[in-house]
């Protein structure tokens, strides 16, 4: 099979049921294989488990915040990009974002064309990362 006929690998670290499975759905839906778990020591154990191409993940959860959780999954794999989900008002450059192992960042509440977009260009930077 292709790499374009494959379908992308996605694991969801997010604590809240509802918007964990609000995004099962959207990823679902857009033709993408979805893993989850509730929170981020579970999340990481299943990305040393299994092979993902991206991961969604919760700033605010109890035990491992997300930045800890994206901290954890470069470690393993610097590959996969990682983007972070929340409710904060974060603003920083993408410089600070690298600082803190995150590539891209999505805000709640949050459209659904938002998360189909920045799936896209976590797809796309995953492409890159394969090419370094």
């Amino acid at each position: 099979m292709s790499d374009r006929k494959r379908k992308t690998k996605i694991l969801v670290i997010e604590h809240e049921e509802n918007i964990r499975q609000v995004l099962i759905d959207i990823l679902k839906n857009n033709g993408h294989k979805v893993e989850t778990a509730d929170d981020g020591l579970r999340g990481v154990e299943l990305f040393e488990e299994k092979e993902f191409d991206l991961v969604l993940t919760d700033l605010g959860m109890p035990e491992m915040s997300g930045w800890k959780v994206a901290e954890k999954i470069k470690s393993i794999n610097g590959r996969v990009p990682v983007i972070l989900i929340t409710g904060w008002n974060i603003e920083m450059d993408e410089t600070e974002l690298r600082e803190r192992w995150v590539d891209l960042v999505i805000h709640k509440p949050f459209e659904i064309d938002q998360v189909i977009k920045l799936v896209k260009e976590g797809i796309a930077l995953r492409e890159r990362f394969k090419a370094l």
